[in-house]
């Protein structure tokens, strides 16, 4: 045989006796197939589902087992998801008692006309804007007291736990 010859002929018995041994060799796990994330219509569901009574679905998540918990938070988007957790976990730090005046905020809220809901938020974020020792006097003036309602007053107050003296 020609030195070519033996050389193709010990370059197949090498080439064929290495890919069975490649096959053979350990391949590093698939990583597992992504989730899907929910349908839009799913997505739309829970959310409304959050909106509709926050203070239910507060509870119903603290009694979830974790496994049905991640079940349910998939289906919301990213970062409604990640509001959620955080106001989930930041709840259930709180003493039940806490909890329940949580609870009657959140209702308070819920039962308010859209407009009003956003009247509150706007004065609780315009007084979070001011130097502490001005927010006394911006929950107790005449101007807070004409333009909230008892219960809108309850709610921004309640946002500020730490200052004192406030009816």
């Amino acid at each position: 045989m020609s030195m070519a010859v033996r050389i193709a002929f010990v370059v197949m018995l090498v080439c064929g006796a290495a890919s069975p041994l490649a096959a053979q060799q350990e391949k590093p796990p698939k990583p597992p197939p992504a989730k899907s994330p929910a349908s839009p219509k799913e997505q739309h569901a829970a959310v409304k589902r959050l909106n509709e009574n926050p203070a239910k679905e507060l509870d119903r998540f603290t009694k979830m087992s974790p496994e049905a918990r991640e079940k349910e938070l998939s289906k919301l988007p990213p970062q409604r998801r990640a509001q959620f957790e955080q106001r989930l976990a930041r709840y259930e730090r709180m003493t039940p008692e806490q909890q329940e005046r949580f609870k009657e905020q959140l209702e308070i809220m819920r039962k308010l006309p859209k407009d009003r809901q956003q009247a509150v938020k706007q004065k609780i974020q315009e007084i979070r804007a001011l130097p502490f020792a001005e927010r006394r006097k911006a929950l107790t003036g005449d101007d807070f007291k004409q333009n909230f309602s008892p219960d809108e007053q309850k709610v921004v107050r309640a946002a500020f736990p730490g200052v004192k003296n406030l009816e």
